[in-house]
This record gives structure tokens, sequence and C-alpha cells, in this order.
């Protein structure tokens, strides 16, 4: 999806993800005791998430289906096409979403919204415009079933009126790498400058209004001094809903929201609920599932997508890491010296650590070290005799900010905060977590390493 579209859909219709999928915590419930692991939150692998597709789009009357037509969106065609797209995702809660597609030519629309009648769902007809990193999974959905992890970066802080309280928040989406620090510390500069009083006053049908047109100006010219920002925006809270105020792109896209277009927030949003009172940034990460509809004939006629959500946090990648930790052959670990990268015992944990990658959509790396007297090295790595990875005993010397790194060979552990890496000629986005890995008496003999996230 382009970077709008996934940006309004993700906010507004992904974002209702079922219980189980993402690690939240209900009112009057509790965080995990420290130390304490959250069993590990399953998502559907690239190839469960092509099965998925294929199964709601086989169900899909693609004779009915390809004459659908704008305006149609009342009709019993329409809503029974809808209604099976709801009892699908109510009967699979991984999935928070899913919508068809048509394409004629060059041109690509939607035709039916799972949540069309609630919220900003999409219409029939409503355009799309393919960004180049997922155009050739999402088009040979249109003939085959295919699948994609696709991720994105949001940062968010508090807009304040006079008086100091908060009356909204400003929401950034990057375009180019920036560490989870640094997209805080600009939402929150960005967030400093706006008349928080006037936004607060604006409602629906101002958006032609000075204030409106003063605060959207600022927006942009925002934008235009961080050219690594893609998109910007306003929200504030609307008693139990919440909504959308000022959009930087409102009347030069047709995609831009309007002031008061909104989502009801679930417990499930945390990070960018949290955003109304402090400065947060999270990746959001999702697994794309696309299948063709056909028509009585076997004829394409459109695609089904399905998309589930993938969280990356924190508690997240501390359970992956034991999970794969426990795994891993540790006394044959140990025993690795350099020049031991085409022994059985480094392919067989090389083959472990790729199979456990494929296995988590989102995971880019994964890793094993060990402690040296003065420093770390590598043990296996799942990328070694690709590129730039690194052979045993690669030397890593850990710096003052390396506290979640050295505790892993202690304990899970996880990053603070998401980060960007070059490593060879290429930039990730990373959030990491660590555990031990131990010999068969019980003894810790490294680490493996977890990083999720995507490659830019």
């Amino acid at each position: 999806m382009t970077v709008k579209n996934i940006l309004i859909v993700a906010i507004v219709a992904l974002i209702v993800v079922a219980a189980g999928i993402m690690i939240a915590f209900a009112p009057g419930e509790t965080e995990p005791t420290p130390g304490t692991i959250v069993p590990v939150q399953k998502v559907p692998t690239l190839d469960e998430a092509k099965a998925l597709a294929a199964e709601i789009a086989g169900q899909i009357d693609g004779d009915a289906f390809a004459v659908l037509k704008p305006g149609d969106e009342n009709t019993s065609a329409f809503t029974a096409i809808r209604d099976q797209l709801s009892a699908f995702r109510a009967s699979h809660p991984e999935i928070v979403y899913i919508h068809t597609m048509r394409k004629d030519g060059n041109t690509i629309e939607y035709i039916v919204d799972v949540d069309y009648g609630n919220g900003d769902a999409y219409a029939i007809g409503d355009g799309y415009t393919i960004p180049e990193e997922t155009k050739s999974e999402l088009l040979t959905g249109f003939t085959e079933p295919s699948a994609e992890v696709y991720a994105a970066i949001y940062g968010y802080a508090p807009i304040k009126n006079a008086s100091g309280a908060s009356v909204g928040m400003i929401c950034l989406e990057p375009r180019s790498p920036i560490a989870q620090d640094d997209l805080e510390a600009l939402a929150a500069e960005i967030a400093g400058k706006i008349d928080g009083d006037a936004m607060a006053a604006l409602k629906p049908g101002n958006e032609n209004t000075p204030a409106y047109i003063a605060i959207r100006d600022q927006l942009v010219a925002c934008r235009t001094a961080n050219p690594e920002i893609a998109y910007i925006y306003t929200m504030r809270k609307a008693g139990n809903a919440t909504e959308y105020v000022v959009d930087a792109d409102y009347g030069s896209d047709n995609s831009a929201v309007a002031i008061g277009d909104g989502y009801v927030p679930t417990t499930l949003d945390t990070v960018l609920l949290a955003g109304f009172e402090e400065p947060t940034a999270e990746i959001y990460s999702l697994i794309c599932g696309y299948a063709p509809i056909t028509n009585a004939s076997g004829a394409s006629v459109g695609m089904a997508a399905i998309e589930a959500g993938n969280p990356i946090t924190q508690e997240r990648l501390k359970a992956l890491a034991a999970e794969v930790a426990g795994q891993i052959n540790g006394t044959a670990m140990a025993a690795l010296n350099p020049g031991d990268e085409t022994t059985p015992a480094f392919t067989a944990i090389r083959d472990r650590l790729d199979a456990f990658r494929d296995a988590n959509p989102g995971v880019v790396y994964v890793y094993t070290m060990r402690k040296t007297e003065n420093a770390t090295d590598y043990a296996v790595d799942a990328d070694y005799g690709d590129g730039y990875a690194p052979a045993i005993g690669d030397v890593y010397v850990p710096t003052e900010e390396d506290v979640a790194f050295l505790a892993g060979f202690t304990e899970p552990s996880a990053e603070p905060g998401f980060y960007t890496d070059e490593w060879g000629n290429e930039t990730a986005t990373l959030l990491s977590g660590y555990a031990p890995v131990r010999d068969a008496t019980g003894t810790v003999v490294g680490l493996v390493g977890v990083d999720m996230g995507f490659v830019h």
C-alpha cells in the first residue's frame, strides 16, 4: 500500500487487532513481573498469509464482484461480500483488516472494504497508487497468491494549549532511517510550535479558515525543513473516540483526511495513545497476503488482501530470543573456532537460525555471540555466506550504551528503543532482543540476538 494509504488504513482500520495478537494489557491488568517472559505472540508466516488470502478469495462470488460500481455500496451484492469479509476476519483473529481490489490496465481501485460503513473506510472506485517497494508482490496477487511484510515508523508528541494541557498530538511518518530518540525529539519540537488553543477550537468544516490554514502551513514548513518526514498530521481525543484534525496534505491530495475523520481506539493502541501525553514512537509492521478473485469461468476479476498485525515490542523480542535460544546446541556453539564455518556443527546452528527467521516474519537478523576476556565475538550468523555477515571470532567491543546487549548474557533483554544500523551496503531500522544460550549443564555459553524491523 502507499505510505498515505497504509497510514490511514493502519491507524483507522488495522488498529482493531484481536486480543492475543499484540501484547497489551486491559484496564486493571498489569504488565509482566520483571524477569518474566511473556509467551511468544505468533503471527502468520508468509505462506500462511498466502493461504488465508486464497481462502477468503475463494469464497467471494467473482461474477457479482466484477459488476460492482461506485454507488453500489448499499446493494445486496456489496453487502454480501462485505459480510463475508467481516465473518472471515472474526473467525481468524490474527487478521486485522481485509479488502478487495480490482485492476483495469494501470488503474487499481478499491471495491469492498470490510470496514465500509464504519469510519474512514474505502468506497467502490477509490483509487490506489502502488508504491515501488510493494509493487511486485501486490500485483502478483491478481494472478496468484503472494505475501510480504510491510513496516513503517511513526512518531508522536502532545500538542498543548497556553495553560500547558494536552489538546491533541502531532503524528510523523519518516521516509528515511531515524532512531527512536531522534524521532521522538523531532515530534516534540514540531508539536511545540503549534497553537494548541487554535487547534482545539477547530471543528468539521473549518478546513478553509485562517486558523486551519496557519497550522497546515506550519506542518508543511516543518516537513520541508525536515525532508526525512514523508507525512505529518495532527489528532485529538473526542470523548471515547480519536479524530484527525489538520493534515499537511489537505487540499493537495485527495486521500488527505479532514477535520473529524476518526476511529475508536482500543486497549491495544498503547504507543499511539501515549503520544497524547509524552513523545513516543513505534515500528508498525503488517503481514500482507494477496490472492486472486475469480469468476465462474476461472478468470481473475480482482484480488483479496488480508493484513495481520506483526507487533515489534520489547516483550515480543525477549520472548522470541528466549525461544530460539532454547533451540540452539550450546555445547556445540561453545566449541566453535574460527575456520569452523563449514563444519556440520556450525551449519546445523546456522540452519536453525535461518529456519527461525523464516517462521517469524519481520525478523531481519539473527545471530549468536560469546563473551571473550575483554570483548565479545560472533559465533554463528544466519546470513553467513551472504555478503557482509560476520565469521566465527569476529570481535565486537561493547560500549557503555550496550546495557541491554550485555544483560542478554544472563537473562532475556531488549533494547529500550529502535535504532538504525548499517551493515555492509544495507541500512536497517531495528529493535533488538537477546537471550542467553546454555550448554547441556545449564551454563551460559553465549547469547542469541534477534533483530526485528526492516531494511530501507
